[in-house]
Formats: structure tokens, sequence, C-alpha cells
């Protein structure tokens, strides 16, 4: 078990990439720590949004302004509460928080599932079906659709592509998936499944999703 003072020194380890969330503002977005005083502070690079966001970001980037900070430290998804002290543009545009008292964490390495209900699709043939996504965890995910008769059921070992607009984009990059459990009633087919090595782009979603329900919940 990783103690509360291991925790709270890997939380300025340069380069470990982070996303915040600041009060007042419903979106997160992606940075980098770039280090920080053990008891004081702790630094970051500016958040990185569109272009068109950054009017609307800095307007909460004032001191005092809470900040939700999450990441993800050898296979353990982490986060916690801070304030924001400042933001400086010279030398270089970086982002001051107060360090964190106390971090929680949750250890994806033993594969924590979470309920969800999310649009998807699944590849039958040449063709994409809908489908939800049911539950979710960093190495797999369960998943149902209406049956069609025209395909045939899948079976354990079949490798299936998930297409799902919340980790994957423009419906085009997919979460390649095996198939290790089938079910079916009258009318819906239910597939377990493992990931077969999905791009570290879309683990990170995955990860951080997973990471956000278990720290809220």
């Amino acid at each position: 078990m990783i103690s509360q003072k291991e925790k709270l020194k890997a939380a300025c380890t340069p380069g470990l990439k982070i996303t915040i969330e600041l009060g007042g503002l419903n979106d997160k977005a992606p940075t980098i720590v770039v280090g920080g005083d053990f008891t004081k502070s702790l630094i970051v690079k500016e958040p990185m949004v569109h272009h068109a966001d950054r009017a609307l970001w800095a307007e909460y980037l004032y001191p005092g302004n809470e900040a939700t900070i999450r990441y993800i430290f050898e296979g353990i998804a982490s986060g916690y509460k801070t304030e924001v002290i400042r933001m400086i543009s010279s030398p270089d545009r970086l982002l001051f928080l107060k360090y964190p008292k106390r971090i929680e964490s949750y250890n994806l390495r033993r594969h924590k599932r979470v309920s969800c209900f999310m649009e998807a699709k699944v590849e039958l043939g040449k063709e994409k079906t809908v489908a939800v996504l049911e539950d979710l965890s960093t190495s797999g995910c369960c998943i149902s659709y209406i049956q069609d008769k025209k395909y045939a059921d899948p079976e354990i070992g079949d490798e299936m592509k998930v297409y799902c607009p919340y980790f994957t984009e423009n419906g085009t990059t997919f979460i390649p998936c095996k198939v290790q459990r089938c079910t079916k009633d009258s009318r819906k087919i239910m597939l377990g499944m493992t990931f077969e090595k999905p791009s570290p782009e879309i683990l990170i979603k995955i990860q951080d999703y997973i990471a956000t329900i278990l720290y809220h919940s």
C-alpha cells in the first residue's frame, strides 16, 4: 500500500499528465506537471484547450477558484481538490496551484468495473449495429444490442470492433475487443469482452472516465 506521503510526492512528478477541472466551468482539460514545492505549491503548464475556449477558461483561472485534479500514476487513478494561486505568462505560461493536503486513489490494476449507459456500435460483418455499453473497466466491457438474424451470433474468441463516441472519434477509430462471454434472450444479445491492445489515446480516455466515476462515487 502506498503511503499518503508517497502519494503527495508523486503528485509533483515533472512530466506527469493530469486533467484539471475548474469550479464553475463544466469542462476539463489536460495539462502537464512542471514541478512544485512539496509543502506550498504545484506548478503545471497552462491547460491545453481549443483556442476558441481560451478566453472562457481564462475567466476561471482566478486566485482562489477551486480546481479538481485527476491523473494516472503507475496504474493508480488518483485525484484531489485544490485552489488556484495564480497564472503567470512569463517566462512561460504556468499555473500555480495550492499543494494538496490529501490524495484519493483507486487501483485501476484491479480492473474495477463501473456501470454506465453509453451509445455505441459494434461491427457485425461489414455493417455497424447500434448497441449500448453497459459496464466498463480498463480491461474490457459489457455491451448489448438487438438481435439481427441476418448475422450469426458471436462466439467466444471472436474479434470485434466497438465504436463509442465518448472514447473514439469521427466514427473511424475503434476499440479492438475479443468476445469472452455471449448470452442472449428473445430480444437482445449481451457480450462480455476484453480489450485487445487499444491505442494509448483511447485507453487514457477510458482510464480517465473510470477514475472520474470512482472519484465521485
